[in-house]
């Protein structure tokens, strides 16, 4: 397989974290990864949204995306790291609007969060829901406008949900053009039902990124030993602001 994405190759990626992760979050916490993801960010009407108000806009404000975008792109490239940022929304055209500007802004990668559990998204067949088999057609459709809108590679970050879901829904987004899936998996110890989704995940997208409870170096070899292409970190990176830059530093020596 040719590997576009040798920057991040059997890295450390800090995973989003909404409410937290912008950019001084990223550049403290990501610093030594590979990649860190800001946001993630939800785009969306609206004045009652339940979630950190500062990650949240209203659609259609590029002069206020824009100014946002380009202070904290820079300040998390103090990181080191490569730039992603997260977002989701209702309509893919709002997504695409503020992707866009994060791409303009020198954001390095753009992602879709197909994670989220909350109900404003999931009762819309979006959020985790959009991995389901009866929303493949809604999958794609979201994976391929992403796609063709943007020059930067698109990450779509999903759950874990029944084993055969989530191995088609992984199908889908890949097939539709995506390169990039990030799977958190929940849990990483030896012999979980996370890592034996991992194996059966790996290869079937052009990069994988897992995670789910990764806190040490043997974690970390045991996810990129499934044949994922990087590990991510998630909360276990917030509790301790320096473990990227120390898996990172490990896993080059290995």
């Amino acid at each position: 397989m040719e590997n576009r994405f040798e920057e991040i190759q059997n890295g450390v990626v800090l995973a989003e974290l909404g409410g937290y992760g912008d950019g001084p979050y990223c550049a403290r916490h990501g610093a030594g990864a590979s990649l860190v993801m800001m946001g993630t960010y939800i785009i969306e009407e609206g004045n009652a949204i339940p979630y950190p108000a500062h990650f949240v806009f209203k659609p259609g404000r590029k002069c206020i995306y824009s100014s946002y975008l380009k202070e904290q792109v820079i300040v998390a490239r103090e990181s080191g790291a490569r730039v992603g940022v997260s977002i989701i929304s209702t309509q893919v055209s709002y997504a695409i609007d503020f992707l866009l500007t994060a791409q303009e802004a020198g954001a390095d990668y753009a992602s879709l969060c197909v994670h989220s559990e909350m109900e404003m998204f999931v009762k819309e067949g979006l959020g985790y829901a959009l991995c389901r088999r009866e929303n493949s057609k809604h999958l794609k459709k979201w994976a391929k406008n992403l796609v063709k809108s943007l020059q930067i590679p698109v990450i779509f970050k999903i759950g874990l949900n029944e084993p055969s879901e989530t191995i088609a829904a992984v199908d889908n987004i890949a097939e539709s053009g995506v390169p990039i899936v990030h799977i958190n998996v929940e849990n990483t110890e030896a012999g979980s039902p996370g890592l034996q989704i991992l194996k059966k995940l790996a290869g079937r997208c052009l990069f994988l990124i897992g995670g789910g409870g990764v806190k040490e170096i043997e974690g970390a070899q045991r996810v990129l030993e499934t044949g994922a292409n990087a590990v991510a970190i998630g909360t276990a990176a917030m509790n301790n602001p320096d473990l990227c830059g120390h898996l990172q530093n490990l896993l080059k020596k290995l």
